[in-house]
């Protein structure tokens, strides 16, 4: 059986904290370079490896019977597994690599090997040492409640749009490039800062509205924490590719997270 979500929710912080403090340690050392490529066959950097061995390190002493899933070395099996974590130990690689402050760590832990087996989620903003964190009985931003914006529709709205988005004519049976031409003309304002978790949860605070990537470019960990914090804390959110997608899943997706069903569905109208 496995923990209470009250200590599920402190493993997570302290898994994320000393991922925090691998990571800075290896920025401050110019650990930036590359090493390969991880499970998911993205460029592993030296500061990848690192921070993802001691997120790791602290889930596997902290949990008993824990199947993780994480982008550099995939799988870590359990014969039977009481929790699930899938996690992603920098999110924002490139930014890190070439000096841009803007990166992240996320965790969800999940009762089984569905994303809607979700449990407990966080993530943290390196570079401000913000920790949003919670399961379906709240959400907290450094352990204060979130701030959504209401805003009335996608004109009032600042909106993260991922460029992936405006590389592809052809995604099954839509335009991503054609969605995203729409989606600018419709916001007030657009954004991308290459961390969608991050970017993601930047929704709970009101300092955005939604995100977007209408192609399917994003790894499940890119997103799976953060949308579950926004629902919990009253935002929506809607995947593109899959609607429960397996925690093991290696396949790519697209994704939607909105501070209300509104402006999702003001931006799911953009299919027309």
């Amino acid at each position: 059986m496995s923990p209470p979500r009250s200590v599920l929710k402190n493993i997570i912080r302290e898994a994320l904290l000393r991922g925090h403090d691998a990571l800075m340690n290896c920025i401050a050392r110019g650990l930036t370079r590359v090493k390969g490529r991880g499970s998911f066959g993205d460029h592993s950097h030296q500061f990848d490896l690192i921070t993802e061995e001691a997120i790791i390190g602290h889930l596997k002493s902290s949990l008993e019977n824990a199947y993780i899933i994480s982008e550099e070395v995939g799988e870590i099996q359990c014969r039977d597994p009481e929790i699930y974590a899938l996690i992603d130990p920098v999110d924002g690689s490139n930014n890190v690599a070439n000096g841009l402050p803007f990166c992240a760590s996320a965790i969800l832990l999940a009762k089984g090997p569905y994303l809607s087996d979700a449990i407990v989620a966080g993530v943290i903003d390196h570079f401000s040492e913000k920790i949003y964190l919670g399961d379906e009985d709240g959400v907290s931003v450094n352990g204060e409640s979130p701030r959504i914006r209401r805003r009335l529709g996608l004109s009032d709205a600042l909106v993260f749009l991922d460029l992936a988005s405006l590389t592809k004519d052809s995604e099954d049976s839509y335009d991503p490039t054609k969605l995203s031409i729409r989606l600018i003309r419709r916001a007030k304002n657009t954004r991308f800062f290459a961390a969608a978790s991050l970017e993601i949860a930047y929704i709970l605070e009101g300092r955005a509205d939604a995100f977007a990537c209408f192609s399917r470019d994003l790894k499940l960990m890119d997103f799976a924490a953060s949308v579950h914090l926004l629902k919990w804390a009253g935002g929506a959110y809607k995947i593109l590719g899959k609607d429960n997608p397996s925690l093991l899943d290696t396949g790519k997706y697209g994704v939607i997270a909105a501070s209300s069903r509104k402006i999702l569905e003001e931006i799911l109208d953009l299919w027309g």
